[in-house]
């Protein structure tokens, strides 16, 4: 897993699919990649990302991924080791791999990858808009190899609640549940990815002061802001919101204007929180087909194009 051993413990939902039995788990920090990298024997396999932030870029030998390309992505001189497609889940395209290998599919890892399947497409709801028909396909094929396979809908709630199971999180914690840094020359920021059903508005309400997140930007490079994302499924309607917060108050006047533009078309309406302080911003998305997949590249945008003297 590219998570450390000591954050896995806040991935509960894999915790829970793995009913857990957690001894075959690797986390990034198990192995010395740059050990293996220095003795030419590492070879990466890139899933459900399409770059890193590394020097070893040059041992990838194959993508598996659902995300848009972008600059930074990795290319590989052997187009068939590279499979960027626009899924739901990234494991509907692991899935599409094994059975064009012929590979002896078993009843364990068919349910292992029905799990993230029904989970990444809200049990295939039609609200949220991320439900391909490769997805319904492939889970369907899955779903031979299963016979008890007609308790798909209390395996995604159970997978829900678990994810959304909170219980002794600090603020870091949620923060860094489901977080990406992102870098630019003159700014950089995290995009956090609340639990499932735990909303910005619930997050920003649990703040005491400002202290805590501070601490979290802090430990993270001493990284200026960070986007928070929300999703809430109520009788299969999906409901989504932003918020942010940072340092500066230049930077927060500049994000502000940027993902209320039109180019950004969020469908943003502004929310009252119930903390004074005007570098937190919260909104419900009323686009909720934009998940964060679609958020993170114009949050790299607004990096990329901004100039020092926009924050001078």
């Amino acid at each position: 897993m590219s998570n450390n051993a000591s954050t896995f413990r806040l991935r509960t939902e894999v915790r829970w699919l793995l009913k857990e039995d957690y001894s075959n788990v690797i986390c990034i920090d198990d192995i010395n990649l740059n050990e293996i990298h220095n003795q030419r024997k590492l070879d990466i396999i890139l899933v459900d990302h399409n770059y890193l932030n590394s020097n070893l870029n040059e041992n990838v030998i194959e993508i598996i991924d659902h995300h848009p390309l972008k600059n930074g992505s990795i290319m590989l001189q052997d187009p068939s080791k590279i499979k960027i497609e626009y899924v739901g889940s990234c494991c509907t395209l692991i899935a599409e791999k094994l059975f064009s290998l012929n590979f002896k599919m078993t009843e364990e890892i068919a349910y292992l990858l029905t799990g993230p399947i029904v989970f990444d497409t809200v049990n295939f709801s039609s609200s949220a808009g991320k439900t391909t028909e490769k997805d319904r396909q492939i889970y369907a094929q899955l779903q031979t190899y299963r016979p008890q396979s007609d308790n798909d809908l209390e395996l995604y709630d159970n997978i829900m609640k678990s994810s959304a199971d909170v219980t002794g999180l600090s603020v870091q914690d949620l923060l860094r549940k489901d977080a990406k840094q992102l870098s630019g020359s003159n700014i950089c920021l995290i995009m956090s990815s609340l639990p499932m059903n735990y909303t910005v508005e619930d997050f920003f309400g649990k703040l005491k002061t400002l202290n805590d997140i501070n601490e979290f930007l802090s430990e993270n490079e001493n990284t200026d802001g960070v986007i928070i994302t929300s999703v809430k499924v109520e009788n299969t309607v999906t409901k989504r919101q932003l918020g942010f917060y940072f340092k500066k108050i230049e930077h927060t006047q500049l994000i502000y204007k940027y993902i209320l533009s039109e180019e950004v078309n969020l469908d943003l309406q502004e929310r009252s929180i119930p903390i004074n302080q005007a570098r937190i911003k919260l909104f419900d998305q009323k686009n909720v087909l934009a998940s964060r997949k679609q958020i993170l590249p114009l949050m790299e945008q607004f990096i990329k194009d901004l100039v020092k003297s926009d924050i001078s």
